[in-house]
């Protein structure tokens, strides 16, 4: 891509900032980047740059994102992207969709805190939410008929082959 200033050089530099919903995003040739001042942005240390995505997980986890890694983190690894604990600390991100069940034991507690649950739920489209809420009460009725059968509770079984069939005639 060519340097959106001059429209000369290869652009080297790329600059994105959001501001109110708003993208500004611009492409530069080292030479432009300096002479517009956004050379200045490369010295400002990295722990300075403001709140983003890359020191969440690393402030939920109260560990410094530049601490040096601790010799125990470093030993699991996700089979799938290689991906460790220390990984996932200091970047803030999950190497694949594998490293949420390798590294269960330490991400879902903060999955948790942050979503209220770590179960997937999804959404029921609005058209549908009547069914499917129908379809997964006669499952769970089901399920707690063969238990009764099982149990040889048969009034109860009784009472919930009923509701399933006004369920099913309902549906």
């Amino acid at each position: 891509m060519m340097c959106q200033n001059c429209n000369k050089k290869e652009a080297t530099c790329h600059y994105k900032e959001t501001v109110n919903l708003t993208v500004k995003e611009l492409y530069l040739c080292s030479e432009c980047a300096s002479a517009l001042g956004y050379d200045e942005l490369l010295k400002i240390p990295f722990n300075q740059l403001g709140f983003g995505l890359d020191s969440f997980l690393p402030t939920l986890l109260s560990v410094s994102p530049f601490e040096a890694p601790a010799p125990e983190r470093l030993e699991e690894a996700c089979p799938l992207c290689g991906a460790t604990k220390d990984d996932i600390i200091h970047s803030g991100r999950v190497g694949c969709a594998k490293c949420y069940s390798v590294f269960d034991d330490m991400l879902a507690p903060y999955i948790r805190r942050i979503h209220g649950s770590s179960e997937h739920a999804g959404q029921i489209p609005v058209g549908a939410a009547d069914e499917i809420r129908t379809r997964g009460r006669l499952s769970k009725l089901r399920t707690e008929l063969e238990e009764a059968i099982h149990t040889q509770e048969f009034e109860r079984a009784a009472e919930l082959r009923d509701e399933i069939r006004r369920l099913e005639a309902e549906s």
